[in-house]
C-alpha cells in the first residue's frame, strides 16, 4: 500500500500482502475466491497552507486494474480529517492515521466499511507508536515500515492484518546498504507481496525482493534484492502505486488544469502500457486497497460499488426532445428595472442599442451604439418595446451575421433620493421575424434559431461609482485570487453556479453589499430619471483575449462511445459581466451565433469516458459612457463574448476537465427515476434540440468567471452510441429532466 507523503519530495507510497489476503468479496466482481477485479483506492486532497484547515479523503474504485478497458470511478464516499495529519493505507480497507494532535493516540487504525453501507473511517484501535516525524511510511498489511528522518529504516509487525486492530510492534531495522540507498531516496516506493517499487525523480520504475528469515523479533534477518529497472523516462510522474501483482498505475501532473493529474495503467512482466489516461483530474495523495491476485473483470457486467443494481423493470428507450412549445420570434423585448430591495423603479427612460455594431473605432476615438428605440418603465418597473419593421442597414446585417439573433443592450441611468448617481444595464437577446436566416429558415431550423430569445430580466439599480482606476485590469497576483482563477484552476468541474457578483482582485467577503454609495445603503431610496436632452452611448475598446470556452461535454459509461459535435456555426448564450461600481455582476446573455468554417469536437470516446469540449472565442473589455448634450451621465464597464478566433498556432478547439464522476453507479443511483430511459444495443441517442445545461464557470476572462448554455441542433450534438453486450441495460438520465423533454445534459451508466 502507500503512504500520503513524503517529507523531501512530497510523494505517496503504496504496499500489498506479504502473505496473499483476499478482500472482501463485497468490494468487487471476483472471479474466483481469491481473485479480484475491482480495488479501492484513496485520494487525500491536497494539503492547505493553512493547518487548520481539514483534508478530504475521498474512495475511487479502480475497476479492471489490469484490462485496457478500466475505469478509475469516484464512488462519492469521503470523509475529513485534519490538516496536520498523515495517512498510510494497508490491505484489507485498512486506513491508518498518523497525529501529531493527538497525544494519547498518535496512531490510529481505521476500517473502510462503505461497501456493507458503514462509514470509509470506521475506528477501529489507537496506538502508541509516534511517527509525526518519519519520512516515509508504508505497508504490506503483515509490515509496516517507517522511515526515519535520521534514514534508519524500522520494520513493524501488525498482529491483525485484516482487521487492524492488533499489536504493532518493533521487529527488526534494516541494515544500511547500497541496496537501501535508492528506497531512501525514491519520490515514491510501494509494494505489492514481498516485491518494493520505487520511483526516482527521473522518471524511473524499479523493483527489489524484501526477504525475512527467522521468526521472532530480534531475531529476524532480513535482506533485499538487487534493483530491476522496469521502466525509464517517465515524463510527469510524481506518484505510483499497484493495485496488485502484475499492474501499476502511475499520477502525471502539467500545468494545465484540463490534463493534470492524469492517471495512466501499466502490466508488469514486460513493463507495457495499456491505457494511458484512464482519468484525470486526480490531484492529492494515492492510497490503494491492494489485492493479493487480480482478476479480469467480466466486461457484460456494468461496474458497480456496494450491491449490485437491481432490475427495475422496463425503461423507456430514449427519444429526443420535441419541438413543442418553442419560443416565437418576436420584434417585442421587454424588460424590468428595480431599487436594490427589488421594489419596482418606475418612470425611467430605458435607452435600448445594438450591441454587435459599432462604427469607426472603438479604441481612443470610442464610437457610438445605434439606439433602436426607447421606453419608459412603468409603474412596476417593467418596460415593453417594439422593434422597428425595418431596421438601420447595419443592425440588420449585425442579426442576419448572427443567425438571426439580434444582442441590444437596455440601459437607464437616475438619481437617489440622496443624490447618488445609479444606473440599470441589462443584455438581451431578440430573435425578429425579418432576418434573412430566418426567412429562409424550415420549422425545424426556426426553433433551434428561437431557442436563443432572453429577455425579460429583473435588473436592480446600482451605484454608478466606478472610474478608469477603479476598473483598470487586475495584476497577475490579484486575478489568482479570483474565484474564477481559482475555479480555471480546479481540475475537478464543478456545477457551482456563476456567483453574481465577482471581484476581478480577489474574493469578495461574505457580508458584501453592492448597495453602499458613500458608505449609505441606497437600496431603499427612491429613483428620479437622469437622462434628458440629446443622448448617445459611447463605447470603448479597452482589451481584448482569447478564452478557451466550454461549450459543451458527452459521457459513455459502460459499453458505449461519446461523442460532442460543434461543427460550422457558434450556437451559444454567453454571460455578460457589467462593472457600474467596481465590482462585476453577471446577467444577461450574448448570443454568440456565425459562421465558424470549422468542424472540431470529439468522436467515439470510450468507453469510460467524459469530458468537457471547450472552444477559442474573443472576449473583450469595454468602457461605455452615456453622453447627453456633451454632458457624461454614467460611466460603466461590460466583459462581453465575440467571435469564434483560432490563436495563432492554437487549437481549433481541445478537450476540456474530465466529468466522468457524473456517470455510473452512484450518480445513477441518485438520478431521478422519470429521468431515465435505455440506449439498445448497437444504436445510438443524441440531443439535437433545445439548448444545453447552463456550464457554470465556463470562462475566465481577467478573473471574471461566465457561464455558457449551447442550443442543440444539426452541427451541435452530445452523442452516445451503446456496444452491442446485451448482459444489462445501457442507461442514461437527463441531468434536468427527462431525456425526451428538456435535459441539458444525459449522463451514462
Amino acid at each position: 500500500m502507500r503512504a500520503v507523503w513524503a517529507v523531501c519530495a512530497g510523494s505517496l507510497i503504496a504496499s500489498a500482502a506479504v502473505v496473499p489476503q483476499a478482500i472482501a468479496p463485497s468490494t468487487a466482481y471476483a472471479a474466483d475466491d481469491s481473485c479480484i477485479s475491482s480495488v479501492g483506492t484513496y485520494v487525500l486532497s491536497p494539503a492547505s497552507t493553512n493547518p487548520a484547515k481539514k483534508r478530504t479523503l475521498s474512495k475511487y474504485m479502480d475497476w479492471g486494474p489490469r484490462s485496457s478497458e478500466s475505469s478509475f470511478f469516484d464512488t462519492q464516499f469521503t470523509a475529513q480529517i485534519p490538516g496536520t495529519s498523515k495517512l498510510f493505507s494497508a490491505p484489507n480497507g485498512v486506513i491508518y492515521e498518523i497525529s501529531s494532535s493527538d497525544r494519547d493516540a498518535p496512531l490510529k487504525a481505521y476500517k473502510d466499511n462503505t461497501a456493507a453501507g458503514g462509514s470509509l473511517l470506521t475506528p477501529v484501535k489507537t496506538y502508541k507508536p509516534n511517527w509525526t516525524t518519519a519520512k516515509r511510511v508504508w505497508s504490506n498489511g503483515k509490515r509496516i515500515f517507517v522511515i526515519n528522518d535520521d534514514n534508519t529504516v524500522n520494520v513493524f509487525e501488525q498482529t491483525a492484518p485484516a482487521t487492524g486492530d492488533g499489536t504493532i510492534s518493533l521487529v527488526t531495522t534494516l541494515p544500511r546498504s547500497n541496496r537501501l540507498t535508492g528506497i531512501l531516496n525514491a519520490e515514491d516506493v510501494w509494494m505489492v507481496g514481498s516485491v518494493i517499487y520505487t520511483l526516482s525523480t527521473d522518471g524511473t520504475i524499479a523493483h527489489q525482493t524484501y526477504l525475512e528469515t527467522g521468526g521472532s523479533p530480534g531475531a529476524i534477518t532480513t535482506s533485499i534484492g538487487a534493483a530491476v529497472t522496469d521502466k525509464t523516462g517517465l515524463s510527469g510522474v510524481t506518484q505510483a502505486w499497484s493495485p496488485g501483482p502484475g499492474a501499476i498505475n502511475t499520477l502525471s501532473l502539467t500545468d494545465d488544469p484540463d490534463t493534470t493529474g492524469r492517471i495512466s495503467k501499466y502490466t508488469t512482466g514486460p513493463f507495457t502500457g495499456i491505457n494511458d489516461e484512464v482519468s484525470t483530474g486526480i490531484l492529492g495523495d494515492v492510497m490503494a486497497d491492494t489485492a493479493s491476485c487480480l482478476a479480469a473483470p467480466d466486461l457484460g457486467v456494468r461496474p458497480y460499488f456496494g450491491a449490485p443494481p437491481t432490475d427495475e423493470g422496463d425503461v423507456p428507450i430514449a427519444q429526443e426532445p420535441s419541438d413543442t412549445a418553442a419560443p416565437q420570434p418576436s420584434n417585442t423585448v421587454t424588460g424590468k428595472f428595480t431599487l436594490g430591495n427589488g421594489q419596482p423603479a418606475a418612470g425611467l427612460q430605458v435607452t435600448v442599442t445594438a450591441a454587435d455594431v459599432v462604427a469607426g473605432s472603438e479604441r481612443a476615438a470610442g464610437a457610438t451604439e445605434p439606439v433602436v428605440g426607447n421606453a419608459t418603465t412603468a409603474a412596476d418597473g417593467t418596460w415593453s418595446l417594439t422593434l422597428p419593421s425595418t431596421l438601420p442597414t447595419a443592425v440588420q446585417k449585425a442579426m442576419d451575421d448572427n443567425r438571426g439573433a439580434l444582442n441590444l443592450n437596455a440601459t437607464t441611468s437616475g438619481t437617489t433620493s440622496s443624490g447618488a448617481s445609479v444606473l440599470g444595464v441589462d443584455a438581451l437577446v431578440a430573435v425578429p421575424p425579418k432576418s434573412a436566416t430566418l426567412r429562409a429558415a424550415s420549422s425545424e431550423e426556426m426553433a433551434y434559431f428561437t431557442e436563443a430569445i432572453d429577455d425579460g430580466h429583473s435588473v436592480p439599480m446600482l451605484p454608478n461609482t466606478v472610474d478608469d482606476a477603479a476598473a483598470k485590469e487586475p495584476t497577475p497576483d490579484q486575478e489568482k485570487r479570483t474565484f474564477a482563477a481559482q475555479t480555471e484552476a480546479d481540475p475537478k468541474a464543478t456545477d457551482e453556479k456563476t456567483p453574481m457578483w465577482q471581484s476581478d482582485r480577489g474574493s469578495l467577503a461574505a457580508d458584501y453589499n453592492p448597495y453602499l454609495a458613500g458608505g449609505k445603503d441606497i437600496s431603499g431610496e427612491k429613483i428620479t430619471p437622469r437622462d434628458s436632452g440629446s443622448c448617445d452611448t459611447w463605447r470603448y475598446k479597452q482589451s481584448s483575449k482569447i478564452k478557451y470556452t466550454v461549450v459543451g461535454e458527452a459521457h459513455a459509461h459502460w459499453d458505449a462511445k461519446a461523442a460532442f459535435e460543434y461543427d460550422d456555426t457558434m450556437n451559444s448564450s454567453i454571460d455578460i459581466a457589467v462593472n457600474s461600481n467596481g465590482d462585476w455582476k453577471v446577467g444577461g446573455t450574448k448570443q454568440v451565433s456565425h459562421e465558424t468554417g470549422v468542424s472540431t469536437g470529439y468522436v467515439n470516446k470510450g468507453p469510460y469516458y467524459a469530458r468537457q469540449y471547450k472552444v477559442p472565442i474573443e472576449y473583450n473589455k469595454y468602457k461605455h459612457q452615456r453622453v447627453c448634450s456633451g454632458s457624461v451621465r454614467a460611466t460603466w464597464y461590460t466583459i462581453e463574448a465575440g467571435r469564434y478566433k483560432v490563436p495563432s498556432g492554437g487549437s481549433v478547439g481541445k478537450l476540456g476537465k474530465d466529468v466522468a464522476n457524473k456517470d455510473g453507479s452512484p450518480p445513477f443511483a441518485n438520478s431521478p427515476r422519470s429521468h431515465r430511459a435505455k440506449v439498445e444495443p448497437g444504436t445510438y441517442f443524441q440531443l439535437s434540440r433545445k439548448k444545453s445545461s447552463k456550464f457554470g464557470n465556463g470562462v475566465n476572462f481577467m478573473g471574471v468567471a461566465l457561464s455558457v448554455t449551447t442550443g442543440y441542433d444539426k452541427n451541435h450534438k452530445q452523442k452516445i452510441t451503446a456496444g452491442n453486450r446485451r448482459d444489462a441495460k445501457h442507461e442514461i438520465w437527463g441531468k434536468n429532466g427527462p431525456v425526451s423533454d428538456k435535459p441539458g445534459v444525459f449522463y451514462s451508466f
